[in-house]
């Protein structure tokens, strides 16, 4: 039933939209102008612009409903595949229910103009055109952006594939970049540009001079008062006070 659901709400949107409800007006106002199938010499503009517009109206929920049964009886069905089904059965249906509806409103002689076979065939066409504008219309789907594979600050170093970050720390004007393979790198950079090329490795800035990754912090552990956090190869880096509440987010201090 939620499958259902979201189906109707997904076609709706996609249907019944103001660029539908437009296309609806226009056509039946051209279609009344135009006067097809001997209407032009018989009836007169108003009563023509009604019928249209109730045709053509009755037609969208129509394919609504053909759109909607479809869409949930394919299993990932190819859209050409579905948009020749749901046009197949708008024409079956369809075109007899406009048949029955002239006959109602006009009479049994109306079927010499147009019979069941011939709107079927009408509203068959009608439909492949409408849908081919609609497909011609659409926007190509946009592929989504390929994630990161690595941050982009190990290609600047030139770094093996498979490497992760570890570490990095001011030094002067240059910072030490620290692998976890334990090479060091040292390069002119300043820390926070460094810390913007990390695309991918989880850490954060526990001073204003060290970042680390997330991986590699082991521990916070007091150090002659003050707070220090160690890493696996047992070297340990300053908790700045301001950068305090980093650790606190990541669940490594509490409050």
């Amino acid at each position: 039933m939620e499958d259902w659901r979201k189906a109707v709400v997904s076609i709706f949107k996609e249907v019944i939209t103001p660029t539908v409800v437009f296309c609806w007006v226009v056509t039946s106002v051209v279609v009344a102008l135009a006067g097809p199938f001997g209407t032009f010499e018989s009836r007169p503009l108003l009563w023509r612009l009604g019928y249209w517009s109730c045709v053509i109206g009755a037609s969208i929920p129509i394919a609504f409903a053909c759109r909607l049964f479809w869409k949930n009886t394919l299993e990932d069905p190819n859209p050409l595949v579905e948009d020749m089904l749901v046009i197949g059965t708008m024409s079956v249906i369809f075109g007899p229910l406009v048949v029955s509806f002239n006959v109602w409103l006009v009479g049994p002689d109306v079927e010499t103009v147009m019979s069941w076979p011939l709107a079927t065939v009408v509203t068959f066409f009608v439909g492949l055109g409408i849908v081919a504008l609609r497909r011609l219309s659409q926007d190509p789907p946009s592929e989504p952006p390929k994630p990161l594979a690595r941050d982009r600050l190990l290609d600047r170093i030139g770094a093996p594939e498979g490497v992760r970050l570890a570490r990095i720390s001011s030094d002067n004007h240059h910072i030490r970049i620290t692998t976890d393979d334990g090479v060091e790198h040292r390069i002119l950079m300043r820390l926070r540009d460094a810390v913007d090329e990390i695309d991918v490795e989880p850490g954060m800035c526990v001073h204003r001079s060290h970042w680390v990754a997330t991986a590699h912090i082991a521990a916070v552990v007091d150090q002659d008062g003050k707070e220090m956090v160690r890493m696996p190869c047992g070297g340990v880096v300053p908790v700045g006070p301001k950068y305090r509440v980093n650790l606190v987010g990541a669940g490594v201090l509490a409050a």
